[in-house]
């Protein structure tokens, strides 16, 4: 009898695991596989959305007015209200985007803060990524491997899905639950809670029920806290989409209450009924407290300050320092954020004046300082003027580069379009100009800091690039350089020229077989002569480059090139199209994985011919994603090769490893001859605030 018993309780038990694992794995199958269930074509649809916003500052400091848009609520107030109404729109494989039409704030003269909060209304759950291209998403299947499933049978034909990281708690993974229809794997509503870019949230949304609403919020709630530096502010905001009231699409409002008073599909809350009583108080012409002011006090969860409770005790108006705040307004909307102006024909833009993101440093450039504006004005739709210059200082160098370019596209079905562009943006060097001099006047110790080697290039460049077909770009162009010695009188002691100039037509094939395949290109630049030129030469370049973008935001970057002189004019400027000295390197995806990090400057000129590979892998969690303390915050990381053959030295060889955090990008690179060490480095650009 106890032989029986036991047999049952054995096939209980194991049926009742094998059911669960069933369970499991048929419902995460479903739930996977939802989106594509729909088809590959949902069609695109629009709804209206209202969004509020109720901000508090609970703890701030003067580094506030240092984070953009924060400056708005640095001082004065701690709790503010924001209400929107707009237009939201869904097309299929883009994603989400809205439109803001009606917008109304407690915050002076209608101002906006915290804009990088509203990518966290909409999150697309069914993505690889829920917000733009960070925080792996759960519920796609790419990213399984990064998160633990747990699924508890419900009610209602629903289960509980819950989720959490798979080893490591990281910036670009979420921890929550989700209520899911077992039938379908359709998921009805989630609740998940993260970390990145310094901001915590807990985002709660109900998604919709057919077709491409299933894949949208129908109703969105989240929480957000941000710390830094000793300042604490907390914002709670609401979404809510399928909003009756169709406004014109021309309609853009800001500041008229009544407006948004009547467009509000739900009430607002105890909180914020006071905050909008207080800032009535605070900006009304009289004396008199409204009666609204003592009914609607905050909870305890969410109140607002001392200033704010004594400005509702004590009826006496507090005056404007409108001077000063206008005056904030010019600094924090013209030093620590983008300033652009735009319309319907075009528009005009300059960065942040105090930008880190555009701070790097190097052992070999040391600090460098960009500045980047850009305008566009548009003749219609199909042709448009564009000019994107920029200005940048290297410290180490003493030197200021700029390029002024002017774009004019003409054809956008062929994709074609006439630039014409002046600058300075190279330093250029070699040491072929010391060779000369020891071999006629012999090593003299007078001869060494002397920067004899270096010359400042400017130039003017005229270029027309046109598109015939998808696969194939042709560009034909004109180039003057123009080259002056950095010493000058140095030069001319010894006998040599100080100015070197010369023209060159140019150029150009690129050829993409593949939509996802490799781009080859050919270059060719030869110099012709001329009274007012003393530079003949003839070049050639080929470059082959592709980037393979993989599973759960993995990027392979891969580039194999090289170039030659057939003819040249002297020795002193081997100046490649695609192998360069840069002194003003750009940010993470325009310069890490395509240049040499630590060769020096004189190598780059010193060579008529090179052969080039480099190769880098990037991942969201890699190695220092594990690392204690420093894993949380770990965004993306990546690894790097990259070989070089010159004449007159050995193989040379570089390999790196890099990561992005909140706070910069690190990269730390070894180079060697042939298989000998050689030397080691490090670079790193700020990243603080980059998506802000």
């Amino acid at each position: 009898m106890k032989r029986a018993l036991m047999l049952i309780a054995t096939f209980v038990i194991v049926s009742t695991s094998v059911l669960g694992e069933s369970l499991d794995s048929l419902v995460l199958m479903r739930m996977f596989s939802f989106r594509k269930s729909l088809g590959d074509s949902l069609k695109p649809y629009s709804t209206n959305v209202y969004m509020k916003h109720l901000y508090q500052t609970h703890r701030r400091n003067f580094t506030l007015w240092a984070v953009p848009s924060l400056y708005t609520i640095a001082e004065g107030k701690r709790a503010f209200l924001t209400e929107q109404y707009g237009q939201f729109f869904f097309g299929g494989e883009d994603g989400f985007r809205s439109k803001r039409q009606v917008y109304y704030t407690t915050i002076p003269r209608q101002r906006n803060t915290l804009p990088v909060l509203r990518k966290y209304v909409t999150p697309d759950i069914y993505d690889v990524t829920i917000y733009d291209d960070h925080i792996l998403s759960p519920f796609n299947r790419e990213n399984k491997v990064f998160y633990r499933y747990r699924v508890e049978k419900g009610s209602d034909s629903l289960v509980t899905v819950s989720f959490r990281p798979r080893f490591f708690r990281n910036t670009q993974l979420v921890k929550g639950k989700a209520f899911v229809v077992e039938a379908t794997g359709r998921v009805v509503s989630v609740t998940m809670e993260g970390e990145y870019d310094m901001i915590h949230f807990r985002t709660s949304s109900t998604l919709g029920e057919e077709g491409a609403r299933a894949l949208a919020p129908v109703h969105s709630e989240t929480n957000v806290v941000f710390k830094f530096v000793g300042n604490h502010v907390s914002s709670r905001f609401e979404a809510v989409f399928d909003c009756p009231v169709t406004l014109p699409d021309s309609i853009d409002i800001k500041g008229d209450r009544s407006l948004i008073d009547s467009l509000r599909p739900i009430p607002l809350t105890d909180e914020e009924r006071f905050v909008y009583a207080a800032n009535d108080h605070y900006n009304a012409p009289s004396a008199t407290v409204p009666d609204t002011i003592h009914a609607a006090e905050p909870t305890d969860s969410l109140s607002p300050s001392a200033a704010d409770t004594e400005a509702a005790e004590h009826p006496a108006r507090r005056r404007h320092n409108y001077l000063k705040e206008i005056g904030w307004d010019l600094i924090g909307e013209n030093l620590i954020r983008t300033l652009i102006a735009d319309n319907d024909n075009g528009y005009v833009k300059l960065s942040p004046i105090l930008n880190p993101q555009y701070v790097s440093y190097s052992p070999s450039k040391g600090f460098s300082y960009k500045l980047k504006m850009g305008a566009r004005y548009n003749f219609n739709k199909t042709s448009w003027i564009d000019t994107n210059p920029y200005i940048g200082y290297n410290f180490k160098l003493r030197e200021f580069y700029w390029e002024v370019p002017f774009y004019f596209f003409y054809s956008k079905k062929l994709n074609a379009h006439a630039s014409l562009s002046w600058g300075s943006d190279n330093r250029i060097g070699n040491n072929g100009v010391l060779q000369e001099i020891r071999e006629e006047y012999g090593d003299l110790p007078e001869l060494e800091n002397k920067e004899l080697d270096l010359f400042d290039d400017h130039y003017v460049r005229a270029k027309n690039v046109i598109s015939p077909t998808e696969w194939l770009t042709v560009e034909t162009g004109l180039v003057y350089h123009r080259r002056h010695a950095i010493n000058a009188e140095g030069m001319m002691a010894f006998g040599k020229p100080t100015l070197f100039s010369s023209i060159a037509p140019s150029l150009g094939i690129k050829v993409k077989p593949w939509a996802k395949g490799p781009i080859v290109s050919i270059d060719y630049e030869r110099g012709l002569k001329g009274n007012d030129v003393n530079m003949t030469y003839e070049r050639w370049e080929g470059d082959i480059s592709m980037k393979h973008t993989m599973s759960h935001m993995q990027t392979l970057n891969v580039r194999v090139g090289g170039g030659f002189y057939t003819t040249r004019g002297n020795n002193y400027f081997m100046d490649y199209a695609n192998f360069r000295d840069c002194n003003l390197p750009e940010g993470w995806d325009d310069d890490w994985t395509g240049d040499f990090q630590l060769l020096s400057s004189e190598l780059y000129n010193a060579s008529n011919y090179y052969v080039r590979g480099n190769i880098s892998y990037e991942s969201p969690l890699l190695v220092a994603s594990m690392v204690p303390l420093l894993g949380r915050y770990v965004e993306r990381e990546r690894v790097y090769l990259s070989s070089l053959s010159i004449a007159d030295t050995r193989l040379y060889s570089e390999l790196g490893y890099s990561f992005t955090c909140r706070y910069a990008t690190v990269g730390l690179f070894a180079s060697f001859l042939n298989t000998h060490y050689s030397q080691f480095g490090c670079k790193f650009t700020f990243e603080l605030f980059r998506r802000w």
